[in-house]
């Protein structure tokens, strides 16, 4: 994943920030207890926000953290939500380095390779406990990868398939409306990722002769958009965003919501205004915006 989802920090009131880090570091010990150290590495922002939607518990543990081993940490790491979305998060990191040995240049397809071969026995704990989610995820990746065979310029094919694979972790559990807003609030989330990654990536993809939809929706293999086509693409970022915004207006009130709240409303037009202003590289790589990272 990519870890555009993360909340506004600055407009968290602290108790909820707490309970925001305590679920980051739920979902990395969850993901060390169900498939080994090494998979701790793919803990991400994207999936700690799908492990809130989907979770009824806010019940913490203390831990002991790599980082900060002197110091446990309170983590939300029982239930059945954290060993979904930690499931999740190693499926998708395994097709996410199956790719990138594919498109990559050598070394850095060596790299992914070694990478794959590190996750493997962890990807095969998390597909054998999430057949329906691992399955699903590789049809969609097959659709997503004929759209680049044929060099599809439509950002709303190529981001479907991408929402497609999240809007499945909305489950079967609960009612047949608490499903259905979790599928439209996880599809457009994975919609506004996708092609918000397609904008940071597009002079990369470029340059490294990648797909992208945007390269082909221009045309001409220019790295940048211009003012009228960043508004073009906005508009349908914005279209996601407040589709999400309203599917999350019908969830049921929980200590989750204003930590969800903030990260649809605030969070993802705030790295939305970072990507645009080409600001995004720098901020990702601020540790102190990471839960357990502040210290």
């Amino acid at each position: 994943m990519y870890g555009y989802v993360r909340p506004q920090k600055a407009e968290l009131r602290m108790r909820d920030y707490e309970l925001f880090r305590a679920a980051y570091c739920g979902l990395c010990e969850t993901l060390r207890r169900r498939c080994g150290a090494v998979s701790r590495l793919v803990v991400n922002y994207d999936l700690t926000f799908l492990a809130m939607v989907l979770s009824d518990r806010t019940d913490t543990e203390m831990k002991r953290c790599p980082v900060h081993p002197l110091r446990k940490r309170a983590c939300v790491c029982s239930g059945e939500a954290m060993e979904a979305a930690a499931d999740y998060s190693v499926i998708l990191a395994w097709w996410k380095l199956r790719d990138n040995m594919r498109d990559e240049s050598a070394p850095k397809a060596l790299l992914s390779g070694s990478g794959a071969a590190l996750f493997k026995r962890a990807y095969e704990k998390a597909a054998a406990a999430r057949p329906d989610f691992d399955r699903n995820t590789r049809r969609c990746l097959r659709e997503l990868e004929t759209l680049e065979r044929e060099k599809c310029g439509s950002l709303d094919r190529a981001a479907d398939c991408f929402a497609r694979i999240l809007a499945f972790a909305a489950g079967e559990s609960g009612s047949e409306q608490q499903r259905r807003i979790r599928r439209e609030l996880f599809y457009h989330v994975g919609r506004y990722v996708y092609i918000l990654d397609a904008v940071d990536d597009l002079a990369d993809d470029v340059r490294k002769n990648s797909y992208n939809p945007l390269r082909f929706r221009l045309a001409d293999d220019r790295e940048a958009l211009s003012a009228e086509e960043k508004a073009s693409v906005r508009a349908t970022l914005n279209l996601s965003q407040r589709s999400a915004a309203a599917a999350l207006l019908l969830r049921e009130e929980d200590a989750w919501q204003p930590i969800l709240e903030n990260i649809v409303t605030l969070g993802l037009p705030a790295v939305t205004d970072l990507v645009f202003a080409g600001k995004w590289n720098q901020k990702k790589t601020d540790r102190g915006d990471i839960p357990g990272h502040e210290e």
